[in-house]
């Protein structure tokens, strides 16, 4: 059987385009002051750490809530349903593999994947998906993570990235850029 891992977030959707367009308002039992709010807000449209040495801040929670509502309210990229519906069809293992922390946002994100009819065997959270997809012999990754785009090859990884204006000047080292996922299929011989 052949296996490819995907990524979700702006790989198969629209993530930071939600997050930098939607609107998230204060909520009204909000104890966050306004303007703290919105300095939180810009910080992470911005994709800011946190600040603080605590793991747990008001800054991390927003941050958290932000997320979760944009994973709700992202929409699967160009043809990407289709894409992974004729992997499916054709027998491959699809494995969705993602930076989300998942013991949050398990739940949002299967439905999110339900919803928009996106077949996938399994769900895993991975730092470094070059790591996860050697030690899981997943010979391919479609994902737009620079460091995968840049490291994947030296590492027996064939990645495939949709193109973006951050992936302008980088180093492919052999990762391919596609502009449709159907182009893909060729690629992986599916």
């Amino acid at each position: 059987m052949k296996t490819i891992a995907v990524d979700l977030d702006d790989t198969l959707n629209n993530f930071s385009e939600v997050l930098a367009t939607a609107e998230f308002a204060r909520e009204p039992n909000e104890s966050i002051a306004e303007e703290t709010y919105r300095q939180h807000l810009a910080r992470v449209r911005a994709n800011a750490p946190e600040p603080s040495e605590l793991l747990s801040t008001e800054y991390t929670y927003l941050r958290a809530r932000i997320h979760l509502r944009c994973y709700e309210l992202a929409v699967p990229w160009r043809d990407a349903a289709g894409f992974m519906q004729g992997l499916k069809r054709d027998g491959w293992r699809i494995v969705i593999c993602t930076r989300r922390d998942l013991r949050r946002s398990r739940d949002v994100t299967h439905r999110w994947l339900e919803r928009q009819g996106i077949p996938y065997d399994d769900l895993f959270m991975a730092g470094n998906k070059i790591v996860f997809c050697g030690l899981w012999k997943i010979p391919f990754l479609i994902d737009d993570d620079l460091f995968c785009v840049e490291h994947g090859a030296r590492h027996g990884v064939q990645v495939f990235f949709p193109e973006q204006k951050k992936h302008a000047g980088i180093a492919t080292a052999g990762a391919r850029p596609f502009q449709l996922f159907s182009e893909i299929r060729e690629w992986i011989g599916a």
